[in-house]
């Protein structure tokens, strides 16, 4: 806006110029042509004897001309002789015009600025035979000038507001309607595709700059979502080859342990497992040792179970997946850990809702990650700890689950260990206590099953690992 309101000022201040020249220039032609009659009246009745009072012919003049404010006659030696009451104000005497116009015998005029702006205009008076014998100034105020220049300045003032205004106006309603609209969807589209929101096309109308922006803008969003499909897909490729190589970094040892276990430690155990089954079926049904056989059977069972997890590192097998209630897998493994948990010094806490739904598992499979879990928590928290189990509904996104979390009272995970959790034969525990397998074990047989495990830890602060698994719906 700011060229045309600088041509428009221009042109402004050049009207009002030339409107005042032209005024100046018209009131002093009037005042002239005015003159030279009351100059012709004024030389006659000089020339009279019988004229009245020339004095008052004067006053009489100067009421009558509203072009015409003071008149005063002056003889050859410069001296006023006769002087209307005039409205001009103005004493002093131009010596030196009023001597050129007597010299020369030709009228002259200027003007003067002071508190009242006055044009004069001097003419010479003549006798019947021609000869000079004194002068006339006219007077005439420029007041009425100056008053009808103010009104023309307003005039065109104003004339050029409206102007201006209704030009910004139109220019502020055709920015909001073509450019700021435009723009400000532009905006709120970049924003969205920068929050990573699905960005919808910006609807492109025009064919101008801004509509070939849209277009722009269209195409880079569609690029960047054909992008980011890309990169997840490369992602998850990325990650099961990861998990493959991690899985072939461990099939040599833990092939190779495996089958050492299973031929070394399974003897035993078969032995150990029938020798306390002989001694079950031996004693009477209401003899309190049978509890504790049935621990010690139970015991057998579960380092079995963990013989086989060493073997499934080996040949992964495939999970059966039915609907599984957490109750269901939870209360009996409360019955087989119970001595566990009093063995550690630690109390075992659990709650679980009823109105769980069920979840998309492997019964056996689940079973195994939570006694990896709670062992975990056990040796964690003891002596005198506490281990704490709950379970809630929780939403994944679009996917509705049941989160499972066990919390224990131990010192924590420091910060540095936190990545390496996961990893296959990582462990904190003393040489000979932990093998390093279980947490990987139950992260790679929860993310078979569609879930995942998560960990929470601080120094004197315990860990919390949380299991989730969608439900079977």
């Amino acid at each position: 806006m700011i060229p045309p309101i600088l041509v428009f000022g221009v042109y402004g201040a050049l009207r009002v110029r030339n409107e005042h020249a032209e005024l100046l220039t018209t009131d002093r032609h009037s005042v002239i042509l005015i003159s030279k009659a009351v100059q012709i009246a004024v030389e006659r009745a000089l020339r009279d004897p019988q004229t009245p009072d020339l004095e008052q012919l004067l006053a009489e003049i100067v009421d009558d001309q509203q072009m015409i404010d003071g008149l005063r006659i002056f003889d050859l030696d410069l001296r006023p002789t006769v002087v209307s009451k005039s409205r001009a104000g103005a004493d002093e005497v131009a010596t030196d015009v009023l001597r050129r116009v007597i010299e020369t015998g030709q009228a002259d005029g200027f003007s003067r600025d002071g508190a009242e702006r006055a044009f004069y205009y001097l003419m010479p008076l003549r006798a019947a035979n021609g000869t000079i014998i004194g002068a006339m100034e006219v007077a005439h105020l420029l007041s009425a000038v100056d008053e009808r220049l103010r009104s023309a300045t307003w005039d065109i003032v104003l004339r050029l507001s409206l102007l201006v205004a209704s030009i910004t106006l139109l220019t502020g309603v055709v920015l909001q309607r073509q450019v700021l609209r435009p723009l400000f969807a532009l905006t709120e589209g970049i924003r969205n595709l920068g929050r990573g929101d699905p960005a919808r096309p910006l609807p492109v109308e025009r064919a101008d700059e801004l509509g070939r922006v849209g277009e722009a803008f269209n195409t880079m969003a569609e690029q960047l979502h054909h992008a980011r499909r890309e990169l997840l897909l490369e992602t998850e490729r990325t990650v099961d080859l990861e998990q493959q190589l991690r899985h072939s970094a461990t099939l040599a040892v833990a092939g190779r342990l495996a089958s050492g276990l299973a031929h070394e430690v399974g003897t035993p155990l078969n032995i150990i497992s029938g020798r306390a089954e002989f001694l079950l079926q031996s004693l009477p049904a209401d003899d309190p040792r049978r509890d504790e056989l049935q621990v010690i059977v139970g015991q057998i069972d579960r380092i079995s179970g963990m013989l086989r997890s060493l073997l499934d590192t080996v040949r992964p097998v495939k999970p059966d997946i039915q609907p599984v209630a957490l109750r269901r897998v939870v209360d009996p493994l409360l019955v087989l850990l119970a001595h566990t948990a009093r063995r550690h010094g630690v109390a075992l806490e659990v709650s679980i809702p009823d109105d769980l739904p069920p979840m998309r598992a492997d019964y056996n499979q689940l079973q195994q990650v939570l006694i990896n879990v709670l062992m975990n928590a056990f040796e964690a928290a003891r002596p005198a700890g506490r281990v704490v189990v709950s379970a809630a509904r929780e939403l994944r996104g679009a996917q509705s689950g049941v989160r499972i979390a066990v919390k224990d009272s131990g010192p924590g995970i420091p910060a540095s260990f936190h990545a390496r959790i996961f990893e296959p034969f990582f462990s904190t525990k003393p040489p000979g206590e932990g093998t390093g397998l279980g947490l990987p074990i139950s992260r790679d047989i929860l993310k078979s099953l569609g879930g995942d495990i998560r960990v929470e830890s601080a120094p004197g602060a315990g860990t919390t690992f949380t299991v989730w698994l969608p439900d079977h719906a």
